[in-house]
């Protein structure tokens, strides 16, 4: 227990370092309406009646409230983030502050070591001693959901009347079944890396298609470096990675083993075949790809804004640029991040003025920034003045999360099997996403 501050919440870590056009959102960005991405049309209908909520309602109270701030309330908070880091050192501070405007509310923080706490949430939840607040991986956020721990927070956003301000996919990471069970608190990526000198000396520009990236790839592809990198290591990164191709083609977890599904695979495989990405790429985690790229001995990465750091520290005279992904028949990319989750208990509304508090967008900007965090909010800019850290700004506009229920882990795992026998030569994407879409239908709801 630390002696820090008295709310419960508990931080479950995001994937490894977290469809509009390209041109300017309006209002609400639904930047994927036009897939058929499972529980889409749940989550628009949420969306919906907040706003709708919000407009006919105007000036309309929060529900009832149990939370009185003049009655002593303790809640509890967990995080994994390491004493005396940048993102530990800026929620202390918030959390001290909010301690001096509500007296009265004591946050009691814990540290649960990173491997630990998923575990240690789950096993809270059969023992009743949950904590109130919980920071959650975006794709275990539907899971807790479904379990029940998590508060449906809906009618408290609806009359809140800022969902507008969040990308849409950030919110359905959080959303299950067409409610609202959190809010971001960190949000990432993937993006294409490059290298301008190397694609200068090929004569090339990034690809913004997938028959450029097929060409630029293979010019760049030399005795010296291959011509891009990705993850594509027998674990949930690959999974993370792959995504974004899958739905570009216009594919999905939900039929993996349909024909845009199918054609995805091929196309990366494609790019291990005919020599432009190494086969190391299937025991590469997301950080060897970086290292790679650092080293010069990959042209182009897929990676996120975590990397960003890595650059600056490990190859600071690297002249390198951050693009869109290429396109295929959508633009596509994956969310990563974090989301605030409050656990269904009789705290559930101090713990709610804790978060609404938090959202204001100079406290989210502290978060963020201290986080290495993309803007979690449409009405925040970053305080990082990288330029590159912009290009994934934008890309989070068309970037989808992994909400696939309760059981995406276990999808996910049986698509990582696919992904190897078929980035290995063992197996065609037919085959094995047929295979594979077999053991993921029951797991689908």
């Amino acid at each position: 227990m630390s002696a820090r501050t008295g709310l419960r919440f508990a931080v479950i870590p995001a994937s490894p370092p977290i469809a509009a056009s390209r041109s300017t959102m309006k209002e609400i960005p639904f930047m994927y309406l036009t897939r058929t991405h499972r529980r889409v049309v749940a989550v628009a209908a949420a969306v919906a009646m907040a706003a709708s909520l919000a407009a006919c309602s105007p000036g309309a109270a929060e529900p009832a409230s149990t939370f009185d701030p003049t009655a002593p309330v303790t809640l509890t908070w967990w995080d994994y983030y390491a004493a005396d880091s940048a993102p530990s050192n800026a929620v202390e501070a918030l959390l001290t502050e909010y301690k001096t405007e509500y007296p009265n509310v004591t946050i009691n923080r814990e540290f649960i070591a990173y491997a630990d706490l998923k575990k240690s949430l789950l096993q809270s939840a059969g023992a009743s001693a949950l904590p109130d607040i919980s920071i959650v991986n975006g794709p275990d956020h539907q899971q807790f959901a479904e379990l029940g721990i998590a508060a449906d927070l809906t009618d408290r956003i609806a009359a809140w009347g800022q969902l507008d301000q969040y990308p849409q996919g950030l919110i359905d990471s959080a959303s299950l079944d067409g409610k609202i069970y959190g809010l971001p608190i960190t949000a990432n990526c993937l993006a294409l890396f490059y290298n301008k000198d190397l694609l200068a000396a090929a004569g090339v520009k990034p690809p913004t298609t997938w028959q450029e990236m097929s060409q630029v790839a293979a010019k760049l592809t030399s005795p010296d470096h291959y011509g891009y990198a990705f993850s594509a290591i027998n674990n949930q990164q690959a999974v993370f990675q792959w995504l974004p191709t899958l739905w570009q083609a216009g594919g999905d977890l939900t039929k993996v083993d349909s024909p845009e599904a199918i054609k995805a695979l091929e196309f990366t495989a494609s790019l291990i075949k005919d020599g432009s990405v190494s086969r190391e790429a299937l025991n590469w985690d997301q950080a060897a790809v970086a290292a790679e790229f650092a080293q010069g001995r990959a042209a182009m990465m897929l990676n996120g804004p975590w990397q960003l750091p890595y650059l600056a520290t490990n190859a600071p005279d690297l002249n390198y640029g951050v693009a869109l992904l290429p396109a295929g028949q959508d633009e596509a990319s994956v969310t990563g991040g974090e989301n605030y989750l409050i656990t269904d208990g009789p705290n559930a509304d101090a713990a709610w003025n804790l978060i609404k508090w938090m959202q204001d967008p100079k406290r989210v900007q502290q978060i963020d920034d201290a986080a290495g965090s993309l803007p979690t909010r449409l009405d925040v800019k970053s305080g990082n003045t990288d330029p590159n850290l912009a290009v994934f700004a934008e890309q989070l506009k068309v970037s989808r999360p992994r909400a696939y229920g309760a059981n995406y882990a276990e999808i996910a795992d049986n698509v990582v099997v696919a992904l190897q026998s078929v980035l290995s030569g063992s197996n065609t994407a037919k085959d094995a996403l047929t295979t594979a879409a077999t053991a993921i239908a029951p797991l689908l709801k």
